[in-house]
């Protein structure tokens, strides 16, 4: 079984859901939501991955991590802001450790943020003093 069909069988019972009432709300077939979850078919489209994950309540990232599927938005945002692609392949390049990318992530989430919305915010008290 594959490891993407088989994490969706583990979900859709963790839901309490059937087989033919998840294919019902995702828009499928239960015959193909079958074989996805028994590894006889591959995994399917990203849109459909997506509703998969709403309806069993599950990260569509953590989905698409599991499959040679990529989220169409990531495709988006990687085409049309080619400094992220740089920055992701200097990621993979330099091989970061997971405590290296979550001290980034603090600094985008905290630091950054931060930065800007006090800008915002000195920026607001400077037009009020106009």
């Amino acid at each position: 079984m594959s490891k993407f069909g088989e994490t969706l069988r583990q979900l859709r019972e963790a839901q309490n859901l059937g087989l033919r009432e998840t294919a019902s709300m995702v828009g499928i077939s239960p015959t193909y939501l079958s074989r996805i979850e028994r590894g006889k078919e591959h995994p399917p489209k990203p849109e459909t991955i997506k509703a998969i994950a709403r309806v069993l309540a599950a990260d569509p990232d953590v989905l698409f991590r599991l499959c040679p599927s990529t989220d169409p938005e990531i495709v988006t945002l990687l085409k049309s802001r080619p400094k992220v692609l740089e920055l992701l392949r200097l990621v993979m390049e330099k091989d970061l450790t997971d405590e290296q990318l979550s001290s980034i992530e603090h600094f985008i989430e905290q630091d950054l943020l931060c930065e800007r919305a006090e800008r915002t915010d000195e920026e607001m008290l400077c037009s009020a003093n106009l």
